[in-house]
């Protein structure tokens, strides 16, 4: 099994059979066609690529056309709007040169770093990868563990959308259970970092102190300097996904990836801005528009 094929397949894994049949009908060919494509892409899941790089497809996917419709992601899984999200944007980002950088909630700069992202998201591997992320969080897992203290048994509380509460949970596993956490604690920072900016920037206004979350999670203290919130969650999930990649007990192709996450993180935060922004949750830009 080729590179395409086997990310093709992971692809076809999430999707649901209400998905393929939203992909093989999105041009509203005949049943008999729909089945004959429908059993192409189940034999050759390398095509699934193909299609969902088509611009018409994605934008039927995503409901362009009538995007104050509150019903328009019910029948597909959160995974196939998120990839149909993650394709268009990586041929929006194939043809500019700049790409907007957040500076506060309502203001964009832009950053002439368009090929440097366009590179990266050529890569179909760094489009599984984004497309899963975002899958993943789009329900929240929680939950409690209780621990022996001297003084008793004690529970903690734990939320994957929590970095604080996340990270309490290292203390509580043995060295062979933690590179998941770590792992989840790297995408978690790549998250919010990308999607939800705002949200970091508040945690960090509040009670989120991070030369305790550094401590607590086995890292030295962050790097010196101020350094803005984006720059600091990138060096956070970087140093993550390394300790992950070292610690991992996993297949070498797991840490391989970990070590492309860290590598690759300030791309990836700036791609799924732009995913943000283009269409999760759509940011108008008036830069560089037509002369009256």
């Amino acid at each position: 099994m080729d590179d395409l094929d086997r990310i093709g397949t992971a692809y076809l894994g999430h999707l649901t059979d209400a998905d393929l049949q939203a992909l093989v009908h999105a041009d509203e060919v005949s049943t008999a066609e729909a089945d004959a494509r429908l059993g192409a892409l189940r034999r050759s899941p390398a095509l699934l690529l193909d299609v969902l790089d088509r611009p018409g497809i994605t934008a039927g996917l995503l409901n362009l056309a009538s995007a104050a419709d509150p019903q328009r992601y019910t029948l597909i899984s959160p995974f196939l709007v998120f990839a149909a999200a993650i394709h268009r944007v990586a041929a929006d980002l194939s043809g500019t040169g700049y790409v907007p950088e957040r500076t506060t909630p309502r203001l964009r700069v832009p950053v002439f770093d368009g090929p440097q992202l366009a590179a990266y998201i050529a890569g179909p591997e760094h489009r599984l990868f984004l497309a899963e992320l975002l899958a993943s969080f789009g329900r929240s897992s929680s939950g409690v563990i209780v621990t022996q203290t001297p003084g008793g048994p004690r529970r903690r509380r734990w939320n994957d959308l929590d970095l604080a509460r996340l990270a309490g949970l290292l203390d509580a596993l043995p060295e062979p259970q933690r590179p998941p956490v770590w792992r989840r604690l790297g995408d978690l920072a790549l998250f919010l970092t990308g999607v939800f900016p705002a949200a970091l920037e508040r945690a960090l206004a509040g009670r989120l102190d991070p030369v305790r979350l550094a401590r607590t999670t086995g890292l030295a203290a962050p790097p010196a300097g101020a350094l803005a919130p984006a720059e600091l969650f990138e060096w956070f999930g970087a140093s993550w996904y390394r300790l992950a990649a070292r610690r991992a007990t996993s297949a070498r192709e797991t840490a391989a990836a970990l070590r492309d996450n860290a590598e690759h993180i300030h791309e990836a935060r700036r791609v799924l801005n732009a995913t943000a922004d283009r269409y999760l949750m759509p940011v108008s830009i008036g830069w560089l528009s037509q002369p009256d």
